[in-house]
Order: C-alpha cells, then structure tokens, then sequence
C-alpha cells in the first residue's frame, strides 16, 4: 500500500501523465473458454500474460513499456519522521519510472537511496483496466536493501483494498514494531474499522531468486499464495467493488512500516505477471484448470 495514492494492465498498464495506451500484445490461449483456479468458484473468461525475461541489456525502456502498454506517472507524499524530542522533519516521497537495467531479464523497480534532504524516487506500475474478481500472479525477487515495501495488491480505494506486502527491513528478523515475514492484508470495508492481517514467515530467501506471489479474489474470500502453495485464506473484508491491480515499490520516513528511507539504491525484480479476470458464476466451455 501506498498512504493516500490515488492507485489505479486493459492489459497490463502503469499509470500515466493523461497518455492514451496501446493495445497490449494477446498471448491469450484461445484453447481455454473458462479457467477455473482451485478453491474458487466459478471461474475467469480472460487471462493477461506479461513476460520480461526476454528483455535485453541496451533494451530502449520507453519503447519497451508503450509497446507493452506500460508508461509511468510521478506522485509526491509528505511523511514527518520524529527525529529528536520536539523536532520533526519532514521527507517527501516522490513516485518515479521504474528503471530496466538488464539485469536478469526482468523489470526492475528502482527506489533511489535518500542522502538526507529531498524526496525519495520510487516506483509504480498499476492497470488501467478495472475488474471485479481476478486471480493475479507475480513473479519478482525482493530487494536487499532495508528500508522499502514492495507492494503487489488490488486497490480502488482505502476500504477496497487487498494487499501482499514485503518490508525489505523485516524479512528475516523484527523491527522495534514490525514482525519478520511477508503480510497479507484485507483493508476494512467500512471506514474506521479493522483490517484483517496474517504475517507469514519466510521458509526462503525471497532476495536470493525468483518466486510466485499470487492473489485470488472471488466473491467471499481471498487467498494468498506463495509458489503455488496456500498461505492463508480471508473471508472477512473482502473488496466488492472493480478496481486496478497494483505493483510498487516505496520508502519514506515512517520509522515502523517501511522502516527507511534506504540509505543505498533498492532494486526489485518482476519477471513476469498472469491476470485471470473476467469473472463467471458458471464454468463452460473448453474449461482449462489454472
């Protein structure tokens, strides 16, 4: 989550200065009328596929993000972090394009190291398709660096939100109010209330290599997976609205959640997203297990 942003692929797209898109490249599978996801009812008449490991060094980034109906937007939030008794200072986070440098065939999200004055540059990726219900699937390895969240969740507004959450700073071990692991979050649907969380620990380094986050949202519950492996399962403030898909990766001066900003730049991998949407009650079809 990102606080306050105004969040928002009709395949897979970033948020844009007003720029009208393109229309993203099918790799859909004409084979599969319905694709049925295990634990859900129903199933999804569409499925989105956006694979960068391809992507070479010396790739032109803005061509490759406009043919892939990617381009960036840039957000500022202002964060005071109590640094002495009665002295507050405030750090601005500044929401910038994603950098590709190569490495790894994959998409990379920068967040810029903050040396003690101005905005911290971090990154966004969200579609510009909204949709009720989906199953959503990101491969990505996780910074190094201490002190960024890397976020990969549905957002339409603060109490139409479900989150997959990693804090670079607490993947192995706590901070003074954060517990290790990576969290999975339901906002409350009615504002003031509670969200329900559950943190689940690592069995993984998720720094060291690539792995499957994956988010499936039906009516009723959500369910969280890593590696295709259920991690938890919610069935209390569950989002009922359409909204955009979500992917970023911030820091500010809030000293507990992202726990920053990063003294070093942070580097987050996506290699590669699936999106399942297009919700039917009803199966028909060539139906294709996913």
């Amino acid at each position: 989550m990102f606080p306050q942003l105004p969040k928002a692929l009709a395949a897979l797209v970033v948020l844009a200065l007003r720029e009208e898109p393109l229309q993203v490249p099918s790799t859909v599978s004409t084979a599969c009328d319905t694709y049925v996801v295990s634990g859900a009812p129903g199933g999804f008449t569409q499925r989105v596929f956006v694979d960068f490991s391809g992507v070479t060094p010396g790739t032109n980034v803005s061509a490759l993000l406009r043919y892939l109906y990617l381009v960036y937007f840039v957000k500022v939030e202002t964060w005071n972090r109590q640094q002495t008794p009665g002295q507050q200072r405030t750090i601005s986070t500044c929401l910038y394009a994603f950098k590709y440098t190569g490495r790894g065939g994959a998409l990379n999200f920068k967040v810029s190291a903050h040396h003690g004055s101005g905005g911290v540059q971090s990154a966004e990726m969200a579609t510009q398709d909204h949709f009720l219900y989906a199953s959503a699937r990101t491969v990505q390895k996780s910074s190094k660096t201490p002190g960024v969240v890397e976020g990969n969740f549905f957002y339409r507004n603060d109490n139409q939100e479900i989150d997959w959450e990693i804090l670079t700073s607490t993947i192995w071990s706590r901070s003074d109010c954060v517990l290790p692991g990576i969290w999975a979050v339901n906002q409350g649907v009615i504002p003031g209330t509670s969200s329900i969380s559950k943190r689940i620990t690592f069995t993984f380094d998720p720094t060291a290599d690539f792995h499957e986050y994956r988010i499936d949202w039906s009516p009723g519950a959500t369910a969280f997976y890593i590696d295709g492996q259920l991690k938890t399962r919610f069935t209390t403030n569950v989002p009922s609205q359409a909204g955009p898909w979500v992917w970023n990766t911030w820091s500010n001066g809030d000293p507990c959640w992202s726990n920053g900003p990063p003294t070093v730049d942070s580097i987050t991998q996506i290699r590669s997203i699936e999106i399942f949407k297009g919700w039917t009650s009803m199966a028909s079809g060539n139906v294709c297990n996913v």
